[in-house]
């Protein structure tokens, strides 16, 4: 194996003793795997919310489960980008 390849490797062990593994464990992810995790729930939350809108379930009920869905998403969007802005700025200085 060669400098590089060492190197890469001490830094992968490194990163997962730090808790940084881009794994499935949510809680051992940064904030960066984590925004883009959430990123990836927009079109479900979407779809639900198509979903909830079509089925036929009371409209009150609806309306409080739509605004729900939505309001957690866009909390949980902007809590972790401004942890990742902030987390980036701690490791670059």
């Amino acid at each position: 194996m060669n400098i590089h390849g060492e190197v890469n490797n001490q830094r992968r062990v490194e990163s997962v003793k730090n808790g940084r593994d881009g794994g499935f464990n949510y809680w051992k992810m940064n904030y960066r795997t984590r925004l883009l995790r959430t990123l990836w729930m927009v079109p479900v939350v979407l779809f639900l919310s198509i979903q909830l809108l079509v089925m036929d379930i009371p409209p009150k009920s609806s309306v409080f489960l739509l605004v729900l869905l939505l309001v957690t998403l866009v909390v949980q969007l902007i809590y972790t980008y401004f942890k990742w802005k902030s987390e980036r700025q701690t490791e670059t200085h």
